[in-house]
């Protein structure tokens, strides 16, 4: 329930502040004094998009707060807590804009984005007005709105019906698993099988890959490695004059003849030694290692070869040869599984055949109770719709079959017309902003409230009516406010005097400005307000008199209610 309004320098209003009753709530005023204002101010609050044109002239920033009572709204407490927030009985909604097009946006104090508010306030009000969009125009709704007058008859279809959708759905991806039909089974049998073939012939192995690019490496560097070899060879070697190991023979030669003199020259010569087998063995691992090198060109090809053949099977089958191993393995297993399934899957094939004849069987049923009914909730609609001035308008449920899924075979979609002669069409492309505020009113006395919006915001119900019937749409406002607060703008007197709490929005102006102002009538405000909605003069006793007793019968009317 929405329990106040702050609105600050939004459009023509400064600033006001109003608290709502719980039951009908009227808002009257002067043509062009802001009553459209007030709604779009609420709207912007719920996450309707910002307008900075909306900013007051000479103002910085437009904000709205508006607080709700959220005791009894489960919906808006479970997206509290997902969201982490703490839950209290009262919902503080917070949205400030900037020149700058920036938005603060908060509840309880907690900073949310645009998102995040909105999946909360669709569960607060609906605002049902000539330019508001509507629930009810969107024909994917329809058959939910549907389910819900039939309420309890279908549940324990829809349940039977949903389990076995899932039980399809799982038999299919079994049969899929197996392969399918025979002709895909049979396709998937022949991939298989030349993978498996494929990399088999190839003879992997895990190592080979990192192998066969290090020799390749070493291939391609061949004459450069063998040159460098040659060189230290020749730079060790005894035989060469000048060599590493020719000096140090000669050192060693020569600190022999002095042995037994002094002993550490003995030990140096003795080092010398060790240094000249040292370099013997490095000259000996440089010979081998050149050896190593003797490619041939051929050799090469047959190597990068081999590493194409990886890579293309790579580029299939994994990316590296462990994934191609892995993957021969899981072929392997998959092509035993397809050779082995013929019985499973004709197991399978027959349950599901018996599944879908359930599904189709329990989906008659479902379509049979929506159709009786459908004829139940058209009537009562139209019957409302007559009370409401529109004696001439037809309402009927249209079914399209569709693909079986969880809430059944039918496609619903609601036709309208309000004129004597005219065909039905899709509900969202003939009604009128008028016609939809006092359709939307039937179609919630009819619904008895299912959507469990606690708050109906009304704009122009009294669009295109007058006399009698502005009557009978006080009369039906009244009496579905006994359960849902609701909140409408009316400039129709017969309407207004059924209010519980009566606003009126003035326009004044204020240091050279415009200033739209919304304040809580007293008694004798309510019945000067009722006195000029009625066209007569405010302190006419005449007016003021045929005002009271506007008051007074709806007063009655109301009593009869509690």
């Amino acid at each position: 329930m929405l329990l106040s309004l702050l609105v600050k320098n939004y459009a023509l209003i400064k600033e006001t502040y109003v608290e709502f009753g719980d039951k009908l709530n009227v808002i009257t005023g002067e043509t062009g004094a802001g009553k459209s204002i007030l709604i779009s101010a609420i709207c912007f609050a719920l996450g309707e998009r910002a307008d900075k044109n909306n900013i007051r002239t000479g103002a910085d920033s437009a904000q709205v707060q508006i607080v709700f009572d959220i005791t009894n709204n489960k919906k808006v407490a479970e997206i509290l807590d997902d969201l982490g927030f703490e839950k209290d009985n009262k919902l503080i909604i917070s949205r400030k804009l900037s020149l700058d097009n920036k938005n603060d946006i908060r509840v309880n104090g907690n900073i949310v984005n645009l998102s995040m508010l909105r999946n909360i306030t669709s569960n607060l009000i609906d605002i049902y007005g000539q330019h508001e969009h509507q629930a009810l125009l969107d024909a994917n709704s329809h058959i939910t709105f549907l389910d819900n007058f039939i309420g309890e008859d279908l549940v324990p279809l829809k349940e039977q019906l949903s389990k076995l959708i899932d039980l399809k759905n799982e038999t299919e991806k079994s049969i899929t698993s197996l392969g399918g039909d025979e002709t895909a089974r049979a396709r998937e049998k022949e991939f298989l099988q030349f993978s498996i073939n494929e990399i088999i012939d190839a003879n992997l192995s895990l190592d080979e890959e990192i192998e066969l690019e290090d020799k390749k490496r070493k291939m391609q560097h061949t004459e450069k490695v063998v040159n460098s070899i040659h060189m230290a060879q020749d730079l060790l070697t005894e035989s060469n004059l000048g060599s590493a190991n020719l000096n140090i023979y000669n050192s060693i030669k020569s600190l022999e003849r002095v042995s037994g003199i002094d002993s550490e020259l003995d030990s140096l010569c003795e080092r010398l030694k060790s240094v000249k087998i040292e370099i013997d063995d490095i000259s000996q691992t440089l010979n081998d290692k050149a050896n190593e090198y003797d490619y041939s060109e051929y050799d090469l090809n047959e190597i990068e070869s081999r590493l194409d053949k990886i890579k293309s099977l790579k580029n299939k089958y994994g990316n590296s040869i462990e994934e191609i191993l892995q993957y021969l393995k899981s072929s392997q297993d998959r092509l035993l599984l397809l050779e082995d399934s013929e019985f499973a899957l004709e197991q399978l094939n027959a349950k599901l055949t018996q599944i879908k004849d359930q599904i189709t069987s329990v989906c008659v049923n479902i379509t049979q109770i929506r159709k009786e009914k459908s004829q139940e909730f058209s009537n009562l609609i139209v019957n409302e719709l007559k009370q409401l001035g529109m004696g001439n308008s037809s309402f009927v449920v249209k079914f399209d079959e569709i693909l079986p899924n969880k809430n059944g075979s039918d496609n619903v979609e609601f036709m309208f017309t309000a004129n004597l002669g005219e065909p039905v069409k899709p509900l969202n492309k003939v009604i009128s902003g008028g016609e939809m505020s006092r359709f939307m009113l039937a179609f919630k006395i009819v619904m008895g409230n299912v959507q469990n919006i606690n708050t109906l915001i009304f704009d122009e119900i009294d669009s295109g009516i007058s006399g009698v019937v502005s009557y009978q749409v006080g009369q039906k406002l009244a009496k579905l406010s006994r359960t849902t607060q609701i909140l409408t703008v009316t400039h129709l007197a017969t309407i207004a005097s059924f209010a519980d709490s009566h606003f009126q929005i003035e326009k004044s102006i204020q240091d050279g400005h415009t200033d739209s102002g919304l304040r809580k009538l007293d008694y004798k405000g309510e019945i000067g307000e009722l006195a000029r909605l009625a066209g007569g003069n405010v302190e006419s006793k005449i007016g003021l008199a045929h005002a009271q007793e506007l008051k007074e019968q709806a007063n009655l009317f109301i009593s009869n209610l509690k």
